[in-house]
């Protein structure tokens, strides 16, 4: 069994409180709930209440425990929501189709509150949630890598903060944090500089993404994977532009499109690998 890393007495109750989450409720969870919880884990989906100026915003979320130089924090993974990206004025629409997480006000039950939003690529669906969930997890994240004021005032508007941090040998290495709903504690921290926080997580998945014995398919952020000897014509027509897309000459493959791909076995290695 893993070793238990964080113990009862430990738990940040204010901190939990603050989401409606008191003492009676946590220590009533199952045993083995806490077991996962005082391993690291996730705890399991739970109802939470965040204080808005009209009240209350009910959600769910699961959570988890952190070591920081305060002591235990709790990083909150939440349930997001999807919204139509009508609700957003141009300038903000085009933020979110660039990629960029933004804050906006949202309207719930007739009433407003103010949200983190993403696109999610693969799905092209509109997501948010309240800013208090990951408002909490950049606190516990900022005080982990000690971030200034400033740079905790660039998330709320898409930014990404590049630090400098030691490894697990002392030697200076940097890492890039940013906001990404779709990450387990909705804040993505990627070793590297921006250049490579972008690529790592905001890059989608492509509809065809072709390996050495076949095809990912995403459809709608739905993946599902067609051997070599089962390609279809779409298939092997995306084959061919990635080929042209890359300047790679194509010719072998023009008679793919007049017969089965499972009977192209005289189609040399080569070729099929230069158009993956």
């Amino acid at each position: 069994m893993t070793e238990k890393r964080f113990h009862r007495e430990e738990y940040p109750f204010d901190i939990l409180g603050e989401f409606g989450l008191t003492e009676e409720m946590i220590l009533d969870l199952p045993d083995f709930v806490h077991d996962k919880i005082e391993m690291g884990g996730m705890s399991p989906l739970l109802p939470i209440a965040i204080k808005q100026p009209f009240g209350f915003t009910h959600c769910y979320a699961r959570f988890c425990l952190v070591e920081t130089a305060y002591g235990v924090e709790a990083l909150f993974l939440p349930k997001l929501k999807e919204i139509d990206l009508t609700q957003f004025n141009e300038h903000d629409k085009q933020l979110l189709l660039s990629g960029k997480t933004i804050v906006a006000d949202i309207t719930e039950d007739d009433e407003t509150l103010k949200a983190f939003v993403q696109i999610d690529k693969d799905t092209n669906s509109v997501v948010y949630t309240p800013t208090q969930i990951i408002g909490r997890n950049l606190h516990t994240i900022g005080n982990e890598f000690d971030l200034s004021g400033d740079d905790m005032q660039g998330f709320w508007t898409g930014g990404l903060i590049t630090v400098e941090v030691p490894d697990s040998k002392g030697t200076p290495t940097i890492v890039t944090i940013g906001v990404d709903l779709l990450s387990e504690r909705g804040v993505e921290i990627v070793p590297g500089d921006a250049r490579r926080w972008e690529k790592v997580v905001r890059q989608p998945i492509p509809e065809y993404s072709f390996g050495n014995d076949g095809c990912w398919i995403n459809r709608n952020g739905v993946l599902s994977y067609v051997p070599d000897d089962e390609f279809t014509q779409d298939i092997i027509d995306a084959m061919e532009r990635n080929a042209h897309a890359n300047g790679i000459p194509v010719e072998e493959l023009r008679e793919s499109e007049q017969r089965p791909y499972h009977q192209e076995s005289n189609q040399s290695e080569e070729a099929r690998q230069l158009t993956r």
